[in-house]
């Protein structure tokens, strides 16, 4: 090699950090991408390094929800792509970015099956189900190509995570710096004729109600024009919760998945739906639609998602902000003052119906969370109330695995979340079982020094899925696993650790954590 030369994987990264602003990545150095990991040195992006592929994923997912840029994982072959496959489903389901590299079968192996290590019959095919695309390039000309396209559609369409596999001999091979192939990609809009079709059906509504998904993250002040314009209440779902903050008046938060609420929303004369698929998740309702049976404006980046769950009256194809912009300027203001009360109804509806034995909890924890938390939700019950209860104020400050419902996501996500915002409060929500799944990336926290205050709602197993054998009248296995002492693991990963059995002690214990610039564990003995 002359001094002029990188190797590919080198090249790769340099790309990625001198036109894309990469600057963190999250991965598991191995012999199969040194290379890669050769430019991470070489351009100095800093590389945080989990316990496990899958907390790479989480992690990268959670930098991304609060910095708002892709985030990147750098991966071996083989286990290191199947490690990650569960994060990246999880960035796929809830339209966020995530930008997979990953090293492959060396070229004269793909797909023969003569026993690699870490040899997999088709890497790319595996992830290709929970990716915008993902490919293995074996002529690397092709790479600066095939990473602009990665990027467009990040910023140009709906997010979804991409994967390029790279076989190890090619990228050890020497090639001249990369350029990058700037490709123009603009984001879909609307046509004037549909602009002024859905205004005109939004101008003769009477009870109007707006709602907002994912898909509004970075459409904040625009949706709360719209809202404000129309006096309309405005229901998040999970994946847009802080965007409208929860002190505004017409924001009725995220409520949506309670029986009067939909059936509210179905007897208004309009609803516009934002960025959201109307989802089970979305919805918890045991996968029935809902049935609108007023007119629908639906706005989304995703021209397929348009006529999904619902057939719109008007169907507006483009950018959540651009699009909400565009359109309040074409809608008359409205004198009246019944959408705060709306919402407000709702927001005492969703509050009287959470079950009583979770609200001291909730309550200790909203009366101690700092305004400029960061929140990381597991999939465990006083989550679950959570989602409604705690507030927020800020877009990008609310993070749970609402697609794919996993287990695990808190504790790793909320370590990415913190790398993104090393000053700001992080608190992760996990139940005992759940944490047992990334319990290594305690490690992680404290090696990064993470500002982290992990709540542990330690029930001794998993009790959400003893309820639900018992709803069905089918006997219990299984789900009385346990972590026996939470807390003296969580000291042996270096956390200051704390346990409570009540409200006040959770209380008092919120407080200290919160003040303090080193991981917390607060382990909740559920009686």
């Amino acid at each position: 090699m002359t001094s002029s030369e990188l190797r590919v994987g080198e090249a790769i990264i340099d790309l990625l950090a001198r036109e894309y602003g990469v600057d963190v990545v999250f991965g598991i150095p191995g012999v199969h991408n040194i290379e890669l990991y050769r430019g991470l040195h070489r351009s100095g992006v800093r590389a945080i390094s989990p316990r496990h592929e899958q907390g790479a994923g989480f992690m990268a997912d959670g930098w991304s929800i609060v910095s708002g840029r892709p985030g990147v994982c750098v991966l071996i072959s083989g286990p290191g792509i199947t490690n990650a496959l569960t994060p990246i489903a999880q960035a796929y389901h809830d339209s966020r970015p995530m930008f997979v590299l990953a090293s492959t079968t060396p070229t004269d192996a793909l797909g023969k099956s003569f026993g690699p290590l870490h040899d997999l019959p088709d890497q790319a095919k595996i992830a290709e189900s929970v990716c915008a695309f993902s490919e293995t390039v074996t002529d690397p000309t092709h790479l600066p190509e095939l990473i602009e396209r990665a990027f467009n559609v990040f910023s140009s369409s709906r997010p979804r995570p991409v994967h390029i596999a790279i076989p190890m001999d090619v990228l050890a091979q020497p090639c001249i710096a990369f350029t990058r192939k700037k490709l123009v990609v603009a984001k879909p809009i609307a046509s004037p004729s549909e602009f002024l079709r859905a205004a005109e059906i939004i101008n003769a509504a009477q009870n109007p109600v707006v709602i907002a998904g994912g898909g509004c993250v970075n459409a904040g002040s625009e949706l709360a024009a719209l809202a404000e314009t129309l006096d309309a209440p405005v229901l998040l779902t999970g994946n847009a919760k802080g965007v409208m903050s929860s002190r505004h008046e017409l924001c009725a938060g995220n409520c949506l998945v309670f029986g009067r609420v939909q059936r509210d929303v179905e007897t208004a004369d309009v609803v516009i739906v934002v960025g959201t698929e109307l989802s089970d998740t979305d919805l918890y309702n045991n996968g029935r639609a809902l049935n609108f049976g007023g007119k629908v404006v639906r706005i989304d980046i995703d021209q397929a998602q348009i006529s999904r769950r619902t057939t719109p009256t008007v169907s507006l194809v483009g950018d959540a902000a651009i699009t909400l912009r565009e359109l309040t300027t074409k809608i008359t203001k409205r004198t009246s003052q019944e959408g705060p009360t709306r919402a407000q109804t709702w927001r005492n509806h969703a509050r009287a119906k959470t079950n009583a034995k979770f609200v001291p909890w909730l309550k200790a924890i909203e009366d101690n969370l700092p305004s400029n938390a960061i929140v990381a939700l597991d999939s465990t019950q006083l989550a679950y109330s959570a989602h409604w209860w705690l507030p927020a104020t800020h877009a990008r400050s609310w993070l749970a695995p609402y697609g794919f419902g996993t287990l695990g996501c808190a504790l790793p996500m909320a370590i990415g979340a913190s790398v993104a915002a090393p000053d700001r409060p992080v608190l992760a929500i996990a139940g005992d079982g759940g944490w047992l799944f990334t319990v290594a990336e305690m490690a992680s926290a404290v090696d990064l020094n993470s500002r982290i205050v992990l709540l542990l709602w330690d029930n001794h197993g998993y009790e959400q899925i003893r309820e639900s054998f018992d709803d069905v009248n089918a006997p219990q296995l299984g789900v009385d696993v346990s972590s026996h002492d939470a807390a003296a693991i969580a000291r042996g990963f270096g956390w200051t650790t704390t346990q409570v059995d009540t409200p006040q002690q959770l209380s008092e214990a919120l407080q200290i954590a919160f003040a303090a610039n080193a991981p917390q564990f607060i382990r909740v003995l559920v009686k």
